[in-house]
């Protein structure tokens, strides 16, 4: 299973450059044989937060939610295009206020998941925004007959051990992060505990100049149980499009023999 991470400047609110480069990035990702390609956070507008101003203003909704139709609507496209599946990061206009929000859009254009970031950083920004309330799964169908299950979560989210624990409860093999902040090697071990912890592969796409992104694929020890570095991927701050491999055989052969980690779905719904 190969994971892209778009590790690329957006232009801030200029939702049809931020379109056009979505398509270019997308599209590179494909040439290289990527399956899965993943933005950083809130890439429609570049990650430029609305102040309470604009939270409060009609116009501003109206304008966002204009954006954020466009933008899901050119991903549709472009997935159906390249075969590709995309995790589109953006302003997401709701019954409840103003989201940060990533979808998964599969291969043939359709949404196969939706998240709205739960964990807020109110010391960034965001205390104008409104919190998503869980954490959902979604199967997605990648070539040739497989599918992986997958959660997402959206930056200051993988801090949280309960945000990638619920994923694992319920299932999910792959984790995908989009990502707009520094991570620094504490942050980054945050990442692979996360990976670790839950037996999932997790990949985190950051904006370049933020730090790096990093994919871990969550096979902590071998077959003779000797420590292994799950961390598959770890990019420096450079634009780039990486892209990373992840056995998906050999992780599930692992989540099945080892002991750790939170239990099944199944397990949790006996206790």
């Amino acid at each position: 299973m190969k994971v892209a991470l778009v590790q690329r400047a957006a232009r801030g609110r200029m939702v049809p450059d931020n379109i056009v480069l979505a398509r270019r990035y997308a599209r590179q990702a494909a040439e290289r044989g990527a399956e899965i390609v993943v933005f950083p956070e809130m890439w429609n507008l570049g990650y430029r937060l609305p102040d309470a101003r604009e939270a409060a203003s009609p116009a501003f909704r109206d304008w966002a939610a204009a954006a954020q139709d466009r933008y899901l609507a050119d991903t549709a496209r472009t997935a159906a295009e390249t075969g590709l599946a995309i995790v589109a990061t953006y302003l997401e206009v709701a019954a409840d206020g103003l989201r940060n929000a990533a979808a998964l859009v599969g291969s043939s254009g359709e949404v196969v998941l939706r998240y709205a970031k739960v964990h807020l950083a109110a010391f960034a920004g965001e205390s104008v925004l409104s919190a998503g309330d869980g954490f959902p799964v979604a199967d997605l169908a990648l070539p040739g007959g497989r599918t992986v299950r997958v959660g997402l979560l959206v930056c200051y989210d993988r801090v949280f051990p309960d945000a990638a624990g619920t994923l694992a409860l319920a299932g999910a093999e792959l984790v995908l992060v989009p990502n707009a902040g520094p991570l620094c090697e504490n942050r980054l071990w945050q990442v692979r505990t996360r990976a670790f912890e839950n037996k999932l592969a997790v990949a985190v796409a950051n904006y370049p100049g933020h730090g790096r992104s990093i994919v871990c694929d969550g096979i902590a020890f071998d077959e003779r149980g000797t420590s292994r570095d799950h961390t598959v991927l770890l990019a420096d701050g450079t634009p780039q499009t990486p892209v990373a491999e992840i056995p998906l055989a050999a992780l599930r052969a692992y989540r099945a023999a080892q002991p750790w980690g939170p239990p099944s779905s199944a397990d949790a719904r006996v206790r």
